[in-house]
């Protein structure tokens, strides 16, 4: 356990320009699956050459909604262009992207009974904690 005088001087760190803002992760380093880059090519209409770049730029900024137990996979929501969209991540892999509408039936499996509060809000952070 951290004392709280370490804590504290963490908390007066000054952030480095690469991380994420409070509440968002980056994920950009994570392997990705071959068939995570097909589903972000076929869900995003990307190219192909520029597939592998766009998600993990957009990995960078997202937010993790949950965790299955059964399988230990973790869900993050993160955009591309102001469109949402869902990697799964087990062991350091980034195994399927999915729309939002695909995995909403399956909020339950990753420890959420309801769409997140304010859902809406949440897009609209993610997309502004963007750098221009």
């Amino acid at each position: 356990m951290f004392s709280h005088s370490v804590i504290r001087l963490r908390a007066m760190m000054p952030r480095s320009s690469f991380s994420p803002p409070p509440g968002l992760h980056d994920y950009a380093s994570v392997k990705l699956t071959e068939h995570a880059l097909e589903r972000f090519i076929e869900r995003f209409h990307i190219e192909p050459e520029q597939a592998e770049v766009r998600l993990r730029e957009s990995l960078k900024r997202s937010r993790r909604l949950g965790r299955n137990r059964r399988n230990r996979t973790i869900a993050i929501l993160a955009t591309l262009e102001e469109r949402p969209f869902v990697g799964l991540i087990k062991d350091s892999t980034c195994l399927t992207v999915l729309t939002w509408p695909q995995f909403e039936p399956h909020l339950a499996e990753f420890g959420r009974t309801r769409l997140p509060r304010k859902h809406g809000r949440l897009i609209r952070r993610l997309v502004a904690s963007k750098p221009a």
